[in-house]
């Protein structure tokens, strides 16, 4: 009996850190905003960006010779990419044309970019403007963090 417990509790904390844990990269130094756009023609495109700080991006790429400092000059600054940057910047990108109330009933991917220092997602809603989106949005604007954090 004492094994199952065991598993259970190997198996619940593999679970559990497996879990989304929330929104990525918004408690670092980078910048959060979302471009909209609604075209003649209704559609409401939107690009999401993140981005770190111009003047805390480095202009020059630092060699380690013996290979010592290699991996601490990596980490300092900027996003970690990895195979799950893209499915992170998504979860951001939902939750903020969601919350945003840009995008009611989803949205569909047209292109993204991911790099240490600049993350970002151009979309298109899945329905088309209304006049009130109309009212609320204008025809093109940049939305800073304050308009989905207050939700």
């Amino acid at each position: 009996m004492k094994i199952y417990r065991v598993l259970l509790a190997i198996g619940l904390s593999l679970l559990v850190g497996c879990s989304s844990t929330g929104r990525s990269y918004v408690k670092s130094e980078m910048s959060e905003t979302l471009e909209v756009e609604i075209l003649p023609n209704e559609s409401k495109m939107f690009t999401y960006r993140l981005r770190w700080p111009e003047d805390q991006i480095p202009n020059h790429i630092r060699v380690s010779r013996d290979g010592s400092d290699a991996r601490r000059d990596f980490y300092e600054g900027g996003v970690n990419v990895g195979r799950n940057t893209r499915q992170r910047l998504l979860e951001n990108t939902e939750f903020v044309v969601k919350h945003a109330g840009y995008c009611r009933d989803g949205f569909f991917e047209l292109d993204r970019s991911i790099s240490r220092y600049h993350l970002w997602v151009r979309g298109e809603c899945k329905e088309s403007a209304t006049p009130a989106d109309k009212e609320a949005f204008g025809d093109k604007q940049v939305l800073g963090a304050e308009r989905w954090q207050k939700s």
